[in-house]
């Protein structure tokens, strides 16, 4: 990203340089490269989700190239398009983990009671019946 940067500036100060060598009337030969090119890679650029969407093989190219083509003049319209057109369109595949079966209890073991609770009266928070501060808000019950 550095070395893109420092190229960047380098144009910039040598086309601004350029620029101040010729007469005020005409561009020299940097500027009409300078302009040319813009007029050859703006384009490119504009439509750029586009050939994302269409190298990636989006299901909805034609919704990405309508929103790109009357929106992208907008940076927020040209940005969802490219994040659309690079969002991966395969389900995320889920797996389904049953939990295991209870082991069937013997008549010689002891079941505990259910626990009895209460809810806090400052936090609404459940806690058990005997507790005299609760656990989540630390206030006396």
């Amino acid at each position: 990203m550095f070395l893109i940067r420092l190229l960047s500036l380098i144009f910039l100060t040598a086309y601004s340089y350029s620029m101040g060598q010729s007469p005020a009337n005409q561009l020299n030969e940097f500027g009409t490269f300078a302009a040319a090119s813009f007029f050859l890679f703006a384009p490119a650029l504009y439509f750029y989700p586009m050939y994302e969407a269409h190298f990636h093989k989006q299901p909805n190219f034609y919704s990405i190239f309508a929103l790109n083509l009357f929106l992208g003049w907008t940076l927020v319209g040209w940005v969802v398009a490219l994040v659309w057109a690079l969002k991966s369109h395969e389900p995320i595949k889920t797996v389904n983990v049953a939990a295991p079966e209870p082991a069937p209890t013997s008549a010689h073991t002891i079941t505990e009671a259910p626990k009895q609770i209460k809810q806090c009266p400052y936090c609404a928070e459940d806690i058990l019946m005997a507790a005299k501060k609760c656990k989540h808000c630390g206030s006396e019950v």
